[in-house]
């Protein structure tokens, strides 16, 4: 909420949450065998910083805010898969640990930074992203209210044992009426949209659809995560409910799905 009037939080709470995440993230992976480079992580996740801060010192466009982004970080990040068998020599896991380090700085980074991009740099920015952290726990409570009446077919038994194809295709459709009432109700109205409201509504709910199945799938990847590195949860920063990944891993698939919804709302409707 204080992001709505001061959107520059948004850039201090992408920090502090990708500060948690990147150390729950590592940590994980060591428990795991794995060595991933802190000082490569650092500085990439520091680069995604400077970038949104390029951004507003020279007053640059969404676009090239986000060109900048991906010539920068994600160029970054693929050379950490090269730059650690350099660094390290005597390591036989050095190319996987790079990869690895790599594929951190882009997955924890370019979430937060379509955040901040939607918060900062979009108008109405905000009311997009409210979207992007609402559909997980949406899709979350009603597909296990879902699955608990209606579950009896395993989708995923190896990476999530309870969750069943009732339960994901009920989160999804209850999501996506979320997304559409919330999008009728407020962004409708507030981006002055020229489409009638029928079909933009048919076009909300698909998209409801979609950012639905990312939150599924940002659950079930660090579910996959947890297994094959033996832990339980990413930490315990929150009691009963695990670190800072257990909360957010939904919402780093759709926060990108929410700027990407934001996006063609702005351009095409």
């Amino acid at each position: 909420m204080p992001a709505y009037f001061w959107p520059v939080t948004a850039v201090i709470m992408s920090v502090i949450i990708g500060v948690f995440a990147c150390v729950e993230m590592y940590k994980a992976l060591k428990h795991g065998g794995y060595h991933p480079s802190r000082l490569l992580l650092i500085i990439g996740m520091s680069l995604a910083t400077l970038v949104v801060i390029a951004g507003l010192a020279f007053k640059l466009k969404v676009e090239n805010t986000m060109a900048l982004y991906l010539i920068v970080v994600c160029m970054y990040s693929v050379s950490c898969g090269i730059d650690l068998p350099l660094v390290r020599p005597d390591d036989d896991k050095a190319l996987l640990n790079g990869i690895f380090t790599g594929g951190m700085v882009f997955y924890i980074s370019f979430p937060l930074f379509c955040l901040d991009l939607a918060m900062l740099f979009l108008p109405h920015g905000w009311f997009y992203m409210v979207i992007g952290l609402f559909a997980p726990w949406a899709t979350d409570t009603f597909a296990y209210f879902t699955g608990v009446a209606f579950g009896k077919h395993k989708i995923v038994p190896h990476i999530s044992p309870k969750k069943t194809w009732e339960g994901c295709i009920g989160g999804a459709i209850f999501c996506a009426l979320a997304v559409l009432i919330y999008s009728c109700l407020v962004i409708y109205k507030l981006d002055n949209i020229e489409m009638g409201i029928v079909p933009y509504g048919i076009i909300m709910f698909l998209l409801g659809i979609l950012i639905s199945i990312m939150s599924q799938l940002g659950d079930w990847f660090c579910s996959v995560i947890k297994r094959r590195t033996g832990i339980k949860d990413f930490g315990n920063i929150f009691p009963g409910h695990g670190g800072m990944l257990d909360r957010f891993d939904s919402a780093f698939f759709t926060l990108p799905t929410a700027l990407l919804l934001a996006i063609i709302a702005n351009n095409f409707f």
